[in-house]
């Protein structure tokens, strides 16, 4: 009995320790961005989506398209946000109306993905039955 309650101590210890762990790279995410500093930024929010796989990353996405965007790498920024319209269920109304992306790359993005966001949302449909 003493094995198993410690096991779950481990566990519930464990989980607390990966979820901080978790947060604080968003955090180090947002702070490299604000302070400019993209390359790092994108890193950590690439290393944050690895973790948080389960989790509703659109916002997460937004400010990662947002990172690419500002280190003038358009094409990278618009992969990310076609890639999040497949995993995460990003709609239209998530790009026009967001107030966490930029504008400019809003439009860029509605314009090259156009024609194909019908075809995105249903690579979301079959990816959320699969999973």
């Amino acid at each position: 009995m003493k094995k198993i309650i410690f096991l779950f101590v481990i566990l519930f210890v464990g989980q607390i320790t990966f979820s901080q762990d978790k947060d604080l790279l968003l955090q180090e995410a947002r702070k490299f961005a604000l302070n400019a500093d993209y390359n790092a930024a994108i890193k950590s929010y690439k290393s944050y989506v690895k973790l948080a796989k389960k989790d509703d990353l659109k916002e997460v996405c937004f400010e990662l398209a947002n990172c690419y965007f500002k280190s003038n790498d358009t094409k990278m920024a618009v992969k990310t946000l076609k890639t999040s319209i497949k995993k995460y269920g990003l709609t239209e109304e998530d790009l026009i109306y967001s107030q966490v992306l930029d504008a400019k790359l809003s439009d860029i993005t509605i314009a090259e993905l156009y024609n194909d966001f019908t075809r995105l949302r249903s690579k979301y449909v079959t990816y959320q039955e699969r999973h």
